[in-house]
């Protein structure tokens, strides 16, 4: 009687493992998630099955790296939780890190991939995408500053502040639009937009002069 219960008992162990594998690998087979959602998982398995899913994904990721000539000098650790895989260590170039990645990729059980492998180049870019972006985001706060400052001393001066005049800005080039009065007025405005900081230069072939 004891032994049967036993058996009994282990067969359900059995059949919930098996369970758990199966739901595992179903929702794995819904794509890969984003870098930023990989980067941000976490970092345990969520249950037994998915450790054994983990350790069997990383032993393929393994081979894979191995087998290319491209990671023979790298030094590359890899960790695998709930289908996401973590890759550090070294590599040497950036194309040997890109390559890691691809072919974690490949396997396809990985739901996603975590690079965090140091290789020679891969910073530089990363800082050259971060000082363009800066650059961008400066340029258009200086773009904003620069129409604000015209528009300021549009008002404030007795020549053009009754004139409709719609200014735009894009990296220092002011473009004026609409109508002014007289040649004065136009000169004026023209002339108060090139002494405003940060101005390179100034398209007015858009402001007439009113007919009327």
């Amino acid at each position: 009687m004891n032994n049967s219960t036993s058996l009994f008992k282990k067969s359900l162990m059995i059949a919930g493992i098996v369970a758990t594998l199966g739901v595992a690998a179903c929702h794995r087979n819904d794509g890969q998630m984003t870098d930023s959602a990989a980067a941000d998982a976490p970092k345990e398995s969520a249950s037994i099955g998915a450790a054994m899913d983990d350790t069997a994904i990383t032993a393929k990721v393994k081979q894979r790296l191995m087998s290319d000539e491209r990671m023979e000098t790298a030094k590359i650790d890899i960790e695998t939780n709930n289908g996401v895989v973590t890759l550090s260590g070294s590599a040497p170039s950036a194309d040997a890190k890109h390559a890691a990645e691809e072919l974690a990729r490949n396997v396809a059980e990985v739901q996603g991939i975590d690079n965090r492998i140091a290789a020679p180049g891969a910073m530089d870019d990363m800082s050259a995408k971060a000082e363009n972006a800066a650059d961008q985001v400066g340029s258009t706060i200086s773009d904003a500053t620069i129409t604000t400052k015209v528009k300021a001393q549009f008002a404030a001066d007795d020549v053009v502040k009754a004139t409709a005049i719609k200014v735009d800005t894009d990296k220092g080039v002011v473009t004026l639009k609409g109508e002014v009065a007289s040649a004065e007025a136009h000169k004026r405005a023209v002339d108060i937009t090139r002494r405003i900081d940060g101005v390179k230069s100034v398209d007015d072939d858009q402001l007439k002069i009113s007919q009327s």
